[in-house]
């Protein structure tokens, strides 16, 4: 009888530990799983910190770009003038592919995660406004660009001039990246 009391009381101890052990292991999992999300947030908005900066770069190339060429981009010295304008739409897209690189970084921080922090689950949901906008911007002002070509190779071509320029050449398109059914950015024609 004694030894069956202790059989007793020896598995009540061991399921006690069983279930003490069982909460301890969750309660460490769930404090280690909320550690990780805070230190994820804080690597959110410190990519969304350097996303932003980068989208202002994008602001100025572009304005720099219109300010001191396409906006002052006359047909009778766009021959001379040409070479220089594709290097600066070179250099222009390639502050668009810095951002897509870091738009990469977001999509992996923010595929399929709600956080608890409500600033932060704006971040993953702005940046694609942003990036979209930054896009269709640039696409729309390679089509300037390329109008204003085609605009003078007629022009040419019309007073039997061979002289001919090249279109910029790009692998980028409209798109509607937060998938709104909008493509922000794109202007209406």
């Amino acid at each position: 009888m004694k030894s069956k009391k202790f059989a007793v009381a020896l598995l009540m101890v061991s399921i006690v530990m069983i279930i003490s052990g069982t909460v301890c292991a969750f309660v460490v999992s769930l404090k280690a799983d909320r550690e990780a999300t805070q230190a994820r947030m804080v690597v959110v908005k410190d990519e969304f910190e350097s996303f932003n900066k980068s989208v202002t770069t994008f602001e100025e190339a572009r304005e720099a770009l219109y300010t001191q060429y396409l906006g002052n981009v006359f047909y009778d010295t766009l021959a001379n003038d040409d070479v220089i304008l594709k290097e600066r739409m070179s250099n222009y897209e390639s502050v668009v592919d810095g951002i897509a690189t870091q738009v990469k970084t977001m999509n992996g921080l923010c595929k399929d995660v709600y956080y608890p922090d409500s600033s932060v689950n704006s971040k993953c949901s702005d940046y694609k406004l942003v990036y979209e906008q930054v896009i269709n911007y640039f696409v729309g002002d390679v089509d300037v660009y390329n109008n204003t070509i085609k605009t003078f190779n007629e022009q040419q071509a019309a007073v039997g001039s061979t002289l001919a320029l090249i279109e910029y050449k790009t692998n980028k398109k409209y798109v509607d990246y937060n998938k709104d059914g909008a493509f922000d950015g794109k202007e209406v024609k």
